[in-house]
């Protein structure tokens, strides 16, 4: 899958989660950046199948890692900026979209869209 398709995907899963009323704290989605395993935790919180599930099987361990590489990296230059930087103080998921659509745009900027 390219880069971006990965971006966007994961993106229209976190929308999903919100608009389905889901709302982590920032420092719970701030951990899982740390960790490096937000696909793996949203995936055992919302299984699929369930009523809120989500699919993560399109994101084959190439696509976590760049993902999870990315959001760290972000988390890493930004962390406890996110109300300043991008005005989110009450919902987590909301900065995961944030520093995605920033992978995004580094993709885009960079014309570095290869497959994973």
């Amino acid at each position: 899958m390219k880069k971006s398709t990965t971006v966007i995907h994961f993106i229209n899963d976190i929308s999903f989660l919100i608009d389905k009323g889901t709302c982590y704290s920032i420092d719970e989605v701030n951990e899982h950046l740390e960790k490096k395993d937000v696909i793996d935790w949203l995936e055992a919180e919302f299984p699929f199948g369930s009523d809120n599930g989500i699919d993560f099987s399109m994101f084959g361990v190439a696509e976590r890692k760049f993902l999870h590489d990315e959001l760290e990296s972000f988390w890493s230059a930004y962390v406890g900026q996110e109300n300043r930087k991008w005005g989110i103080e009450n919902n987590g998921l909301c900065i995961l979209i944030g520093w995605s659509l920033g992978i995004l745009q580094d993709i885009i900027r960079d014309k570095n869209d290869e497959m994973l």
